[in-house]
């Protein structure tokens, strides 16, 4: 038992000196000692540790204005182990290779045909693809990311846009399972990967905030004491499911008036024309948040009205999410910047009338600053982070969520 002990003690100071140097690029010895509680020589030996690994490497004296020796740089080592994202999305598959720095040095896109699944083509590209640019050995492991509610211990995922049925999830899963017996995988919601890179790389400070997605539905990722809410499987709630209108549009949960259903991208266009005639929105067949933010922009009445119905729709369920979490932020992913500043202060100005007044004026709603493919750097570092061992092999092994 103490060898066990000891075996996770050092794997969990080994992630905490990579992961503080990951976001402190520069940072010293004599400062990781220091942040960690570490001594000096336990801090060295497990960075010379890092280091002949190549996960880390050092750069030599840095600039300092203190007086005497200075301090060696420590950072990430680009180019040296990779995570390869594969991301299901309706009847394609993309798939990107990222360095443990954060670059993305490699991206294909893929559509299903024939007999393909989302499995066999993910398999094929990985095999094929990936491993005659990099060394299996450099792959720290695979996530495989969806637009789904992962749901691990009934072994299935559901609510999802891709193509298909229920009974195929099932045997989905367990091809997944058997398909990259040379790797570990990670099964993660879209969601929760834009949440995770929100927290990680946009220098979050709140410890409670919730981040929701706009996109072909609605999701919602939530922080609670600085920890995701149902780790990164999209269960923990069904925000995009909240029924703003009990006889509203029926969704395919069996619900009526979700968010999802009337406020998703694919109910645009309906919204659009009930509304009334637009010069710039009705001639489409399908209308994008990009359209209507664009002819809001424009001047164009009907999509200022659509946005600002869509405002105070979600301002509703916001304000429930509000009583229900209190979180100190709310930041709006996704798709949904492309409505503009109109949505936004429309949001805010709703806010103010609506839900438990102490807690809805003690909240900051704001827009994602990160790019919209920003998920791949969560996905790459959540896996690292919840998942990778330095001191284990968990090659074959399939974490969900």
């Amino acid at each position: 038992m103490k060898v066990v002990n000891q075996t996770i003690i050092k794997d969990a100071n080994l992630k905490n000196l990579y992961n503080l140097i990951h976001s402190n690029d520069g940072i010293s010895r004599a400062q990781l000692a220091k942040l960690t509680n570490l001594s000096k020589t336990t801090v060295s030996t497990l960075i010379d540790e890092l280091t002949s690994r190549n996960f880390v490497y050092d750069s030599g004296t840095s600039e300092t204005d203190s007086v005497g020796r200075k301090p060696n740089s420590l950072h990430i080592k680009p180019n040296s182990y990779y995570v390869v994202n594969i991301v299901w999305i309706n009847n394609t598959i993309d798939v990107f290779l990222m360095d443990i720095a954060g670059k993305t040095v490699y991206g294909e896109h893929m559509e299903l045909k024939g007999c393909d699944t989302y499995v066999t083509l993910s398999q094929r590209c990985v095999y094929n693809s990936i491993l005659s640019k990099v060394e299996k050995d450099k792959i720290l492991g695979i996530c495989v990311v969806v637009s789904a509610m992962i749901d691990p211990p009934q072994n299935v995922f559901y609510s999802t846009t891709l193509n298909i049925s229920e009974a195929e999830q099932a045997n989905l899963i367990h091809d997944l399972d058997t398909a990259f017996c040379d790797f570990p995988v990670a099964l993660l919601n879209d969601t929760a990967c834009y949440a995770y890179a929100e927290k990680i790389y946009a220098g979050v400070k709140e410890s409670d905030f919730a981040f929701i997605n706009f996109s072909h539905g609605i999701g919602a990722t939530l922080f609670i004491d600085n920890e995701m809410m149902g780790h990164a499987s999209g269960a923990s709630t069904q925000f995009g499911h909240y029924s703003i209108n009990p006889k509203g549009k029926l969704c395919v949960c069996g619900n009526r008036g979700c968010l999802e259903a009337t406020m998703g991208e694919p109910a645009l266009k309906e919204r659009v024309d009930k509304t009334g005639y637009s010069i710039f929105l009705n001639h489409l067949e399908t209308v994008t948040f990009a359209d209507l933010g664009n002819a809001a922009k424009q001047g164009d009445v009907v999509a200022q009205t659509v946005i600002k119905s869509m405002a105070q729709d979600l301002s509703y369920a916001l304000s429930n999410l509000i009583s229900i979490v209190d979180p100190k932020l709310i930041i709006l992913g996704g798709e949904s910047r492309k409505l503009g500043d109109l949505f936004l202060s429309e949001i805010k100005l709703n806010l103010k009338s609506i839900g438990f007044r102490r807690m809805v004026e003690n909240v900051n709603v704001s827009y994602s600053k990160l790019d919209q493919d920003v998920y791949k750097l969560g996905a790459t570092k959540y896996f690292f982070d919840k998942y990778y061992k330095f001191g284990e092999d968990i090659s074959g092994t399939l974490f969900m969520g």
